[in-house]
């Protein structure tokens, strides 16, 4: 059978990630930066956690109290992963005088800071999001009250007699966010929407969808607790069509992938290049 693989253009590293990365090499690159710690894992990729520790980074429990800083090296850096961390830890951590390095997604920051705005006004946030993601807790402490909901269910179990300020987790699908907006606004047309989705989430998302109108068959590459590549994985098989989500890429064979004749290639943002390039070699064995 002659089999064609289409790769999606999206694929693989976000700009935010891709600077959490670089921050991490550079500073591994620099003999007196070899004490590096990443306040809990980098990114949500295991390849690529485990090569940065390789190089000699650590990765320490993101909850981080006194008594675990006061047993850093004293050369140590800390790095905040692109998720970005609780306000109540940045307070902790800027007392200690720590020497930071801030890998915090630019996106994400621009969220923290319309959840800011709002609490300064006194205005409570509602976050679409997942709850206990580290995107989202970290959110949630910069508002002075703050709800998070998940799903168009939910807003049945808010009660809110003011206006209020409602942002989403950055890698929120399309779909979830117009859903539960729509039906936030029909139950609080006072309620301040801003779709805080970020733009290279939307594309990636879109280019999936494109790919499973042209493919028989789609291959979603990412960490297992990455939430952007579950979100591809979920969309793609929420079109029908037929889903290989691929977590570990040394030890996957595509052998499943057999009966079919055009193979879509997407992966979340978290993903390096070095995994897309081992699937790919992979499924080329097929053709």
């Amino acid at each position: 059978m002659e089999r064609e693989i289409i790769v999606a253009k999206e694929a693989g590293f976000c700009a935010g990630v891709r600077r959490a990365v670089q921050l991490a090499s550079d500073c591994l690159g620099n003999e007196p930066c070899k004490a590096l710690c990443s306040l809990g894992p980098l990114i949500h990729n295991p390849s690529v956690i485990e090569e940065l520790g390789r190089k000699g980074m650590r990765v320490l429990d993101p909850s981080l109290d006194e008594e675990a800083i006061s047993k850093l090296p004293n050369n140590a850096k800390l790095l905040i992963r692109a998720h970005g961390v609780k306000k109540e830890q940045y307070d902790v951590l800027k007392k200690h005088a720590l020497d930071i390095l801030d890998g915090t997604c630019p996106h994400v920051i621009a969220i923290r800071k319309i959840i800011e705005r709002a609490a300064k006004e006194g205005e409570p946030v509602v976050i679409l999001g997942d709850k206990g993601h580290a995107e989202v807790t970290g959110l949630m402490s910069f508002a002075k009250e703050g709800i998070v909901v998940s799903s168009v269910t939910e807003v049945a179990s808010l009660n809110l007699t003011k206006p209020f300020t409602v942002v989403c987790q950055s890698t929120l699908d399309s779909s979830t966010f117009e859903s539960v907006t729509k039906e936030i606004l029909r139950k609080y047309p006072f309620a301040k929407i801003f779709n805080t989705r970020c733009q290279a989430t939307e594309k990636r998302q879109k280019e999936a969808l494109s790919l499973c109108e042209n493919c028989d068959a789609m291959v979603v590459i990412g960490g297992i607790g990455s939430a952007n590549s579950n979100r591809l994985a979920e969309i793609c098989r929420g079109s029908g069509k037929a889903t290989f989500f691929v977590t570990d890429p040394p030890n996957w064979e595509p052998k499943e992938l057999g009966p079919y004749r055009r193979i879509g290639v997407t992966a979340g943002a978290s993903t390096p290049q070095s995994d897309i390039d081992l699937i790919l070699s992979k499924l080329k064995s097929l053709i």
